[in-house]
């Protein structure tokens, strides 16, 4: 169905979990995508995700 589905399946079960957890939706907005990709990035090279996760909080996380 998919050519490569791995973003949208991510995205997906994420946001599943989100809304089961009562805690909104992640949503990059599309002007921050290279943001978002630099700073995801930084996580996969350093395994440390307090500033993706601080960024996505402040930028990405609707209806909270």
């Amino acid at each position: 169905m998919f050519l490569d589905g791995n973003k949208r399946v991510a995205n997906l079960v994420a946001n599943k979990e989100m809304i089961k957890l009562g805690q909104g939706i992640i949503a990059v907005p599309v002007e921050k995508i290279g943001e978002y990709f630099t700073k995801l990035i930084n996580y996969y090279e350093t395994g440390d995700n307090t500033e993706l996760k601080n960024w996505l909080y402040e930028t990405s996380i609707d209806g909270i």
